[in-house]
């Protein structure tokens, strides 16, 4: 009769096998994410690949916020977009139908200069701006419902614009909007786009004519509520002054519908484990019993070893059934 092992051996054998199982799952775990983020860069090409959206200037609302629309606290991915034909403005997307975000155009992420904070507009319009103050909008041509101004009065061609004003902006397609490139005019003759937040209509960008060397990438999907995490642990000026910060004489906040889908979804990430622990308890327990057992062709019976008194058996050539290995 084979002897016991001691008990001491068995416990160094039990911890040997756990740290093994423990280094193999964390080592399934890391491949996992370097395989994801390897993913994700090769899709934005930008590293970060993600941005937090600080403040409210993108908003549809300043009491609600919207799945879709880029509010306070979500988080985005950045492409790049290191040509003009990667960004798709608003007067082009207004001539094809292409909108992003709510509305026409492509929603960019760009610096200023001297500020390391990132901005995040929708591009309205890609111009050519000279010295004399005018400038040229080409996408003007493939849109309608606009009038402009040039150095001798109204005109219709899109060249050597003092000003022009387009109707129908905004997201809801409720404004007329003027934009005067004397606004621009210091920063001398240069090629760049005209910005605006969708919650700032009217008003656009006139701090900064991003040229394409400024922009970051292009605005792409949505992970709503979870940047507000980092905006409770790092305030900004926009938000947060703590959880739950809807705004106040100090900062913009974020709108409470924002906090509570967070509240909600952090909840339901913690209760997950159980829930699909009780999941896989109730499925093996009840489900998996009254499953009829299927018989993969690939896998053939094995002969179960004979005992001591078992009948001989009969010649497998005049046998039905199946074969055994």
């Amino acid at each position: 009769m084979p002897r016991d092992r001691p008990r001491d051996e068995d416990d160094e054998e039990e911890a040997e096998n756990f740290w093994k199982g423990l280094a193999r799952d964390l080592l399934v775990a890391a491949i996992i994410v370097v395989v994801f983020l390897a993913a994700i860069y090769l899709y934005t090409g930008v590293w970060p690949p993600l941005v937090v959206v600080e403040s409210a200037s993108m908003q549809h609302s300043d009491q609600e916020s919207f799945l879709g629309v880029i509010d306070t606290g979500d988080m985005v991915f950045q492409q790049a977009a290191p040509t003009r034909a990667d960004v798709v403005t608003y007067l082009e997307g207004r001539a094809t139908g292409y909108a992003t975000y709510g509305d026409y155009g492509d929603v960019i992420i760009f610096r200023r200069a001297g500020n390391p904070t990132p901005v995040i507009h929708r591009a309205i319009m890609y111009i050519t701006l000279y010295a004399n103050g005018t400038a040229s909008v080409p996408d003007l041509a493939g849109i309608s419902n606009w009038t402009a101004t040039g150095d001798t009065g109204p005109t219709t061609t899109p060249f050597y614009l003092r000003s022009v004003t387009i109707n129908a902006m905004g997201f809801r397609h409720d404004f007329g909007i003027r934009f005067d490139f004397a606004n621009f005019g210091g920063f001398g003759a240069r090629s760049g786009y005209i910005t605006m937040g969708d919650n700032n209509a009217p008003g656009y960008d006139t701090s900064w004519l991003p040229r394409q060397g400024d922009i970051i990438g292009r605005a792409r999907g949505e992970i709503p509520w979870f940047g507000l995490l980092k905006l409770t642990l790092q305030p900004t000026d926009s938000c947060c002054a703590g959880w739950g910060d809807e705004g106040g004489l100090s900062d913009q906040g974020a709108p409470k519908n924002s906090w509570d889908s967070l509240l909600v979804s952090l909840l339901f990430l913690l209760a997950l484990p159980f829930i699909l622990e009780f999941a896989m308890r109730g499925w093996t327990k009840y489900v998996s019993p009254r499953l009829p057992e299927i018989r993969w062709p690939w896998k053939r019976r094995t002969k179960p070893a004979a005992t001591e008194g078992d009948p001989p058996e009969a010649d497998a050539e005049s046998s039905d059934e199946e074969p055994w290995e």
